[in-house]
């Protein structure tokens, strides 16, 4: 047994070893129909095979991609729920989840080397249940549904 969980532990290991990682930076632009806010996001993808990555930006959270064309690619997103803080608070913010579309637009870089990309995402968010009255003070608001732009520069290796 003991035999078996190591083939596993190595297994898994030499998988991300060869695996492409990637780090990101992106302006987002969200509010688009009703006075536009601007914002920053970072984060980190780790290519799974040619065409499915899995990562996570920090204003997205979960993130799964999967390639459509070579420079074209489908965006899934998930963010957990965030409780309420404070006194007298009973709202948090809801769970909410995004798909989107995102396109590279140039890749420059090449084999063994660092790559720089730059690419512009649009990703619907959905997050069902929360509330929307934006004059209260507390975390709770919260748009239900929303679109975020965003533009993106990568670096990856």
């Amino acid at each position: 047994m003991k035999m078996v969980r190591n083939i596993v532990m190595v297994a898994v290991a030499a998988s991300f070893m060869f695996g492409t990682v990637g780090f990101h930076m992106a302006n987002n632009y969200t509010g688009l129909s009703d006075g536009m806010d601007v914002g920053t996001s970072w984060g980190v993808t780790y290519e799974l095979n040619s065409s499915t990555s899995v990562g996570w930006d920090s204003a997205l959270g979960m993130m799964m991609y999967f390639g459509i064309n070579d420079n074209t690619h489908l965006r899934m997103g998930w963010t957990a729920a965030v409780a309420a803080t404070g006194v007298g608070t009973d709202d948090g913010l809801v769970a909410e989840t995004s798909i989107g579309l995102g396109r590279t637009w140039d890749a420059w870089g090449g084999s063994g080397g660092i790559t720089t990309t730059l690419s512009t995402n649009l990703d619907y968010i959905m997050a069902p249940g929360a509330d929307t009255d934006a004059s209260d003070a507390n975390l709770g608001a919260q748009d239900d549904n929303s679109l975020n732009l965003s533009v993106v520069i990568g670096f990856g290796f």
